[in-house]
């Protein structure tokens, strides 16, 4: 099992993301050995998701979910990297679950699928265990983590408009 060590996420606020400031951040990591995963897991686990994904043929333009995960059974899109990092993020995904160059070289050249089992620490200190994988079939590719350990119990969310008594 590899062990990740998380970087510490700022305090989030309630303002929408600078689109420019994240499409720099992307371009910024896919050129390093991590490129987005540790921040994209640290928000997984800051906000006790139970799967991450990373779709990139899913262009449906409706719900263009091709970077999510899944909280209490809701899934959030996040920021979608530029199309031409697609390849990098497969790839570093590869290297982050891989035991070995050898691994990473094979699956690289077979298409055939990388699966590892990961302890994330957070900055916090805690831990969480999970799997993932990155896929191929019949020309898309995909990344999928899944939490092992059970997620924590997300409250009900208020709706923001209450129902009108009759």
């Amino acid at each position: 099992m590899r062990v990740v060590h998380l970087p510490d996420l700022a305090t989030p606020t309630d303002e929408p993301p600078d689109p420019e400031f994240v499409t720099d951040l992307y371009a910024g990591r896919a050129r390093g050995w991590g490129c987005t995963w540790p921040e994209v897991l640290a928000m997984a686990v800051r906000d006790g998701a139970a799967s991450v994904h990373f779709h990139p043929w899913r262009t449906n333009g409706v719900q263009d979910n091709v970077l999510s995960y899944q909280v209490g059974g809701v899934v959030y899109g996040l920021i979608r990297p530029a199309e031409a990092e697609d390849e990098r993020l497969l790839a570093h995904a590869r290297e982050l679950l891989a035991p070995g160059r050898r691994a990473r070289w094979w699956g690289r050249l077979t298409r055939a699928a990388t699966v590892g089992h990961l302890r994330l620490v957070a900055a916090s200190g805690d831990e969480t265990d999970w799997c993932g994988v990155v896929w191929s079939a019949g020309g898309v590719s995909g990344v999928d983590f899944h939490r092992l350990d059970p997620a924590p119990v997300v409250p009900p969310v208020e709706p923001a408009v209450q129902p009108v008594a009759g």
